[in-house]
């Protein structure tokens, strides 16, 4: 990561000052493993889809026990809807994990392949799932197959980041983004990363 950061801090001296500057205030942990497996890692994307960090954390953490600390789909079809609700799952949430859990055991999803197939078309097949749209195939996309420019305007973090940076209104922010894409190509995953950690600094 300090490799990619620096590369993109070479970048973005040129091409956008103000990001650089966060760049350079805000110093990035080494890039976090979301989960172990593809499988795991969707199933913590669920837990934190529309919650706030913390409530994603411990609801993740909650369905691991359920799991008895494998989180399979195995494990997933085990626990069943009652256990995932008691875990912190809405009923959707449950029913989404109950058929990524089906879904993987018939080998619908080849996790194997995705690391061959570039960013759109792995997009493309996650959101062809239950439960699972574009945020969260964008993030499963940062942090657990580590892609470098992944641009996700759909993140609120990153928007309200933007807007406090930028100084312009939130509902503004996904299209200044927009403008500024290109400046901050190719790691926009590590833009959204330096805006996730200015709001947390």
């Amino acid at each position: 990561m300090e490799q990619l950061q620096g590369a993109a801090q070479r970048r973005w001296s040129r091409t956008d000052k103000l990001l650089h500057g966060l760049s350079k205030e805000h110093k990035l942990e080494p890039w976090p493993l979301a989960a172990p497996d593809a499988f795991s890692s969707l199933i913590q994307a669920f837990a934190h889809q529309q919650v706030s960090m913390a409530a994603g954390v411990a609801i993740h953490s909650r369905v691991v026990m359920a799991c008895a600390g494998q989180v399979t789909p195995e494990a997933i079809q085990a626990a069943g809807e009652s256990r995932l609700r008691a875990a912190g799952f809405s009923r959707s949430k449950a029913a989404y994990a109950l058929d990524l859990a089906d879904r993987t055991l018939r080998s619908e999803l080849e996790f194997r392949r995705f690391p061959r197939l570039d960013d759109a078309t792995i997009i493309e097949e996650l959101t062809a799932v239950k439960g699972i749209g574009t945020w969260t195939a964008k993030m499963f996309l940062i942090f657990h197959l580590q892609r470098p420019d992944v641009f996700a305007p759909e993140d609120l973090g990153i928007r309200m980041a933007v807007a406090d940076a930028y100084q312009v209104p939130v509902d503004k922010a996904a299209a200044a983004m927009d403008e500024m894409r290109a400046s901050w190509t190719p790691y926009n995953s590590v833009a959204a990363r330096v805006f996730w950690q200015s709001r947390r600094s």
